[in-house]
């Protein structure tokens, strides 16, 4: 790629610095965005010469305004009938060209496209030797050998990840250093954890955004100074530009966010009781806050206690290497207010099982950490803390502190859970979970599922943006090859992977919102009919004795740890083990499986 592109063009330049002005007579010309041929005639030496080359590149390029500006030169010379200047080679006179100087905006981007490739066979050669190294051949499940396990891993109920989830998580897991069972000795010796009082890292994380919202407004609002002559040269892809200087302002936003809060609520201690908290035991205490009481806090419309468990783990190599989260354990509740000296006092207890892991002291690389929450919104500023706790597998309990956070959120649970059932199986179906995407008609004995289009709004306008970037970017590509050589032919190897991509995320921005899914349901026969608008996909009738049974099976999930949601689907399994959706889209396991339970009485088969 260097030899077809950038190397050529510092060759040309350095070459061409050295040569002689001379005037042509413009013959013509004639161009496009990507191109610019013209054919002078010139005097040299007292010999007549011939030539159709334009500037130091010598290949087919839309990259700024280069070549509209020598076409409208062209066009005023030609017009005037006026004499071209072109620079000529003294040592070569058949050698001349009209602009000798560098395009430095092009030879910087050549430059940058390639030396990705090159960063990326580096880091692919050097994760091959890495990975062959550390993981011994006959140590590494195939792909065939993970599909199995998950599969197995479905079926004995030990995990309701998707494929690509699991997979992630097993790596994750593999990465982790052995657990050990037994607190370390030195825990408290990591700065925070000296005693029982420990503070958020609110005043770190605001001086932190700050410090990235000047950066980043820094660099981006000099750069949005071109877009007046980008514009007045008709380029309105320019306006992109409008991004960085709008992220800009964001940050500053949140910036100034934070340092309000942070002036009003101050530091707010929490205070552990145990200490540290304990897996197989409690993690409890009460956090102090300032400047709110005993009123306010009581009527605000948030407040909650949230406690997680958290696997942090690097994802990726070399600079695509990028800190992930995985939510091993969580749980959030209301906690009880008392009034302090100043402000108001917190109370809060969580019930933690025994099977989880131990805070790392260290945490560097893979590790786990436990992560306190406080969240309170109230007129005005609210209050958001987070604290990295220690908690150790020492089965202790707290000694002041009864208010149960754990009890608290399982009734809640167990509430919400009998609540939808009693709804389902009363034939009310307007509920949290069930009613976000279904619409149900009952007729007599039958009853009518329908999905209807436009349901997936989030995934279509996700999809919608990949199709559009992918497809610009291999629109471009192939733009760019309408010259030939090798540089054309491995740019259009490049933007085969491009437009399969965009290919595929078109499909779904047009099936994801045009989709719609009809069931009927009577005792002992099941129709469904899948539509993309009002044209057939997909068309079944099961009767009673071609049906297993009816399951439940996850279909993804949105948000991350308390706030996270599980969605799925109800398939009914025939007697061959093929699928058939019946349902789609319902938020929450409980309510799933109450639907499924529901779904299965009224067609008279079991449930599993």
């Amino acid at each position: 790629m260097a030899s077809e592109t950038s190397l050529p063009m510092w060759q040309n330049w350095q070459r061409m610095q050295g040569w002689q002005p001379n005037d042509a007579r413009l013959l013509s010309f004639s161009g496009a965005e990507n191109e610019t041929r013209v054919h002078y005639r010139y005097e040299y030496g007292g010999a007549s010469y011939r030539s159709k080359n334009t500037g130091v590149v010598q290949f087919k390029d839309n990259i700024g305004s280069w070549h509209r500006d020598m076409q409208a030169l062209l066009g005023r010379i030609k017009r005037g009938d006026e004499a071209l200047r072109i620079w000529v080679n003294p040592f070569d006179p058949a050698q001349a060209v009209i602009d000798r100087d560098m395009r430095w905006g092009l030879f910087a981007l050549v430059n940058g496209f390639y030396a990705v490739f090159i960063l990326i066979g580096l880091a692919v050669i050097y994760a091959s030797i890495r990975s062959a190294n550390k993981i011994p051949a006959r140590h590494r499940p195939s792909l065939w050998d993970l599909r199995k396990r998950w599969q197995q891993a479905q079926a004995d109920g030990s995990t309701n990840l998707g494929f690509l989830e699991y997979c992630q998580e097993l790596y994750a897991e593999s990465q982790a250093p052995e657990p050990d069972d037994t607190p370390p000795l030195d825990w408290q010796s990591r700065k925070g954890w000296e005693d029982a009082r420990i503070k958020s890292d609110a005043g770190k994380g605001m001086l932190f955004l700050w410090g990235f919202a000047i950066v980043w407004n820094a660099v981006s609002i000099p750069v949005s100074f071109v877009l007046p002559r980008e514009l007045q040269q008709e380029n309105y892809a320019a306006l992109l530009i409008l991004l960085f200087p709008a992220v800009g302002l964001f940050l500053i936003y949140k910036a100034i966010q934070r340092t309000l809060e942070y002036r009003r609520f101050g530091r707010v201690l929490v205070t552990l009781d145990p200490f540290p908290g304990a897996t197989g035991g409690h993690v409890g205490g009460h956090i102090q806050v300032k400047n709110l009481d005993y009123r306010r806090a009581s009527e605000a419309q948030t407040l909650a206690v949230t406690l997680e468990c958290v696997y942090s783990y690097v994802s990726g190599s070399g600079k695509n290497r990028s800190r992930r989260e995985s939510i091993k354990w969580v749980e959030r509740g209301q906690p009880k207010i008392d009034n302090a000296i100043e402000g108001i006092n917190l109370v809060f207890r969580f019930d933690v099982p025994d099977d989880l892991p131990q805070a790392d002291v260290e945490q560097s690389g893979a590790y786990h950490f436990w992560r306190l929450g406080v969240s309170v919104e109230v007129p005005g500023i609210d209050l958001n803390r987070s604290y990295n706790i220690p908690v150790f597998a020492t089965g202790e309990t707290s000694r002041n502190v009864s208010h149960d956070i754990s009890a608290q959120a399982a009734a809640a649970r167990k509430q919400e859970a009998d609540a939808a059932g009693l709804a389902i199986a009363s034939g009310q179906f307007d509920i949290e979970g069930l009613s976000r995407a279904l619409r149900l008609r009952q007729e007599g004995n039958r009853i009518h599922l329908k999905y209807p289009m436009f349901r997936n709004k989030f995934l279509t306008l996700f999809a919608a943006i990949f199709a559009a970037g992918f497809g610009f970017a291999c629109y471009s590509m192939v733009d760019m090859i309408s010259g030939g050589g090798v540089f054309g032919i491995f740019i259009a190897i490049f933007s085969i992977p491009f437009f399969l991509v965009a290919l595929v995320a078109a499909f779904a921005t047009i099936y994801l919102p045009f989709n719609n899914l009809s069931v009927s349901i009577q005792p002992g026969e099941v129709s469904v009919l899948r539509r993309l608008l009002i044209f057939p996909v997909y068309r079944r009738q099961l009767q009673q004795g071609d049906i297993s049974h009816l399951a439940i099976k996850r279909s993804g999930s949105t948000g991350q740890g308390a706030d996270k949601i599980e969605h799925f689907k109800i398939h009914a399994v025939d007697t061959g083990g093929k699928k058939v959706t019946l349902a789609e889209d319902i938020d929450g396991e409980d309510v799933a499986m109450h639907f499924r339970d529901y779904l299965a009485q009224r067609i008279g088969v079991v449930a599993k």
